[in-house]
C-alpha cells in the first residue's frame, strides 16, 4: 500500500492448527487455532476484528478458533507478537512485517504504533479495518509466499471502493487467493513431520514475507 493510510499490511496473529496440526477437520473445511499474545497489546490491538475475520475466513473453508495467550511448548506454529515502535531498518510506510521460519512456521511482527495511527484514520471502519488487517496478513502466512492480488483482500493497495466494500463486510478474496491459501495450509500440513523449527530471536528465517 502506498502510504500509512491505506496500507493495510497484514497484522499480526499466531496461528496454531489444532492438535496435531494445520488441517484438523471442523466442518467441511480446515480449522486452525488463532493465538494472540498476552505478553503485549496484540489482543486489544486487533481483538476486535476477529469475529469479523472468523466470517471471512468460514467463507473459504477455513475455520478459525481465537486464543489469547502464548504459543504452547512444543507446537509448531505461527507466532505473533507486537512492538511498540516500528524498527530503524523498517520502511517508512510499515505496519508489520512477517517471515517463515522452519519448515512450517512462520513469526509476524505488528508495529502498533503505526497500526493504531492507520486504525485512528478509520475511525467509522475500526472493528472492520482490524478484521481486514487480521484476514491480510494471515493470508500470506497460510500461503507462505510474498505477493499481493489485483484485486480483493490481499491487494498491495486498498482503494476507496474496496474500503466502501469494507464497510458492508463485502470485501472479499479473489479466487486465485483463496486457491494458494488452501495450497499454503496443505503443505503446511505435509511438512509437519519433519523437527519445528524454534520461533525466537535470531533464529534464521527461510524466506522473509515482508517488512512494508
Amino acid at each position: 500500500m502506498a502510504n500509512a493510510k491505506s496500507r493495510l499490511w497484514v497484522v499480526g496473529l499466531v496461528l496454531v492448527a489444532a492438535g496435531s496440526g494445520f488441517g484438523a477437520p471442523k466442518g467441511s473445511g480446515t480449522a486452525v487455532d488463532v493465538y494472540l499474545s498476552g505478553r503485549d497489546d496484540s489482543s486489544q490491538l486487533l481483538g476486535p476484528g476477529t469475529s469479523l475475520a472468523s466470517a471471512i475466513y468460514k467463507k473459504i473453508g477455513v475455520h478459525l478458533s481465537w486464543h489469547s495467550g502464548e504459543l504452547p511448548a512444543g507446537q509448531a506454529a505461527f507466532a505473533i507478537r507486537t512492538v511498540e515502535h516500528a524498527p530503524e531498518s523498517a520502511t517508512s510506510e510499515a505496519l508489520a512485517s512477517a517471515r517463515l521460519v522452519g519448515s512450517s512456521g512462520a513469526e509476524i511482527t505488528v508495529y502498533e504504533d503505526r497500526v493504531r495511527r492507520l486504525l485512528a484514520e478509520h475511525q467509522g471502519l475500526a472493528g472492520v479495518a482490524a478484521a481486514y488487517v487480521l484476514a491480510h496478513e494471515l493470508a500470506h502466512v497460510m500461503q507462505g509466499v510474498a505477493r499481493h492480488s489485483e484485486s480483493g483482500i490481499l491487494k498491495a493497495q486498498w482503494s476507496r471502493d474496496d474500503y466502501k466494500e469494507m464497510m458492508f463486510c463485502k470485501l472479499a478474496f479473489a479466487d486465485s487467493d483463496v486457491e494458494l491459501i488452501h495450497q499454503g495450509l496443505a503443505r503446511q500440513l505435509a511438512n509437519r513431520g519433519s523437527e519445528p523449527a524454534a520461533v525466537a530471536s535470531g533464529s534464521p528465517a527461510v524466506s522473509n514475507l515482508a517488512e512494508r
